[in-house]
């Protein structure tokens, strides 16, 4: 299993790769669980022993569902009647964007790691100019050099803080597109590469300018990210929180910030003058984050008391996201220092954890990262009692899986 995806490499696809990976991996699972049963061991223990094979790496999809909405939500691009979002692929200058991402042109002798595209203020998404690569100096535009800047942060935060080289997913180049749109008022992740509209000068300004929504952004493209699809209800709204998590977290490691000196604001500056807010949102503070007379007043919760139940919005993950975000920086607050140290390695270990599996809850994932805290720091250490006060703090219960366990136990024998 472990050799299998380099013996493979360069004969298959990367979608063939993981089926073939999957499916082996199903044929392992089987193996257990026939010998498992022969020998009479626990279906417990079983479980535990599948559970990794089982939850196997996942794979993009054809079309992602960021590619429905990005860092704005759809009620405020109503408010601002813009157009829905088009269907994106893009070619050019030794990288071309293919269902599996941004890949090297045939018969390319080598290609950059990190590549930004001009749109040139249109939607076309085929034979876009690159404008600046892996190693070029700066050109003077500003969105492009931005943008550059921010993406080389963001790949040194996860290397340096984290060990993650690998970024984005499957060793694909790390794609950008500029100046996409005419005053196109907003950035997503589309599952390969990141889109960023210079704004419309009356609401947004250029999105580039705020390295934590080029870092929040470009955090969807780590790997583990793709459990939280389909990008709907408290899967979605855990989704946002920890790409936005992790982008604030970004910021204040390249500033050198501490917890109570960072501004917790994600979208700190993009607001045009004359609008009223520090940003789009506020991990501190959620629903504090603006109150304008175009874009309304914000709606995040803070608190599972106010969760809103919507159809729209995917089931309001822009709203009800604030939740775990500020779970977060409770628990940032109650350890202190720098939040990327303890707090957002906690956040980091869940991510990466065994435990991660898709369709994740809010009370999924105030396991995983009390687990993890409990995994890393001990158990009854400052860290486990800061994470179950955090998640106290926003409505939501931390408890290990082998709390609920005896839980349910002390219950059936009752």
């Amino acid at each position: 299993m472990e050799l299998a995806p380099f013996i493979a490499e360069g004969a298959l696809s990367a979608a063939e790769r993981e089926e073939w990976l999957a499916r082996e991996a199903s044929r392992l699972v089987e193996a257990i669980q026939e010998v498992g049963a022969i020998a009479q061991v626990p279906s417990r223990q079983i479980k535990d022993w599948t559970r990794r094979l089982e939850r196997s790496r996942p794979s993009a999809p054809a079309s992602h569902p960021l590619a429905q909405t990005g860092l704005i939500s759809l009620p405020v691009l109503e408010r601002l009647t813009q157009d829905g979002l088009q269907e994106r692929g893009l070619i050019g200058a030794g990288v071309i964007l293919t269902e599996d991402g941004p890949q090297p042109l045939s018969g390319a002798v080598s290609a950059p790691d990190l590549v930004i595209f001009d749109a040139g203020h249109s939607e076309k998404t085929s034979e876009l100019p690159v404008v600046r690569y892996t190693g070029m100096p700066p050109v003077g535009d500003p969105m492009v050099d931005e943008t550059y800047e921010a993406l080389m942060t963001t790949r040194r935060f996860f290397q340096e803080v984290y060990g993650r080289a690998r970024f984005p997913y499957h060793g694909r180049p790390l794609a950008a597109v500029v100046h996409y749109g005419d005053k196109f008022p907003n950035s997503w992740w589309d599952g390969a590469s990141l889109f960023l509209g210079d704004g419309d000068g009356g609401v947004f300004q250029r999105f580039s300018q705020c390295l934590e929504v080029v870092g929040a952004e470009a955090t969807r493209g780590i790997e583990e990210m793709l459990h939280f699809i389909p990008y709907q209800g408290q899967t979605g709204a855990l989704s946002a929180s920890i790409s936005e998590v992790f982008g604030s977290l970004i910021k204040q490691w390249s500033l050198g910030q501490s917890t109570d000196e960072a501004d917790w604001i994600m979208g700190a500056g993009l607001l045009a003058p004359g609008r009223q807010g520090a940003g789009l949102r506020s991990l501190k503070a959620p629903g504090t984050a603006y109150d304008d007379n175009v874009l309304g007043k914000d709606p995040q919760t803070a608190h599972m008391d106010d969760y809103v139940v919507t159809d729209r919005d995917n089931g309001g993950i822009h709203t009800n996201s604030g939740i775990p975000s500020h779970a977060f920086y409770l628990l940032a607050a109650r350890l202190g220092g720098q939040a990327w140290e303890r707090a957002g390695q906690i956040w980091w270990d869940a991510l990466t954890s065994d435990g991660m599996r898709d369709g994740l809850q809010f009370v999924d994932w105030a396991r995983l990262t009390l687990t993890a805290a409990r995994t890393r720091y001990g158990d009854d250490s400052q860290e486990e009692h800061a994470v179950r006060e955090a998640w106290s703090g926003v409505g939501v219960a931390a408890t290990t899986s082998a709390e609920v366990a005896d839980d349910e136990a002390a219950a059936g024998s009752h």
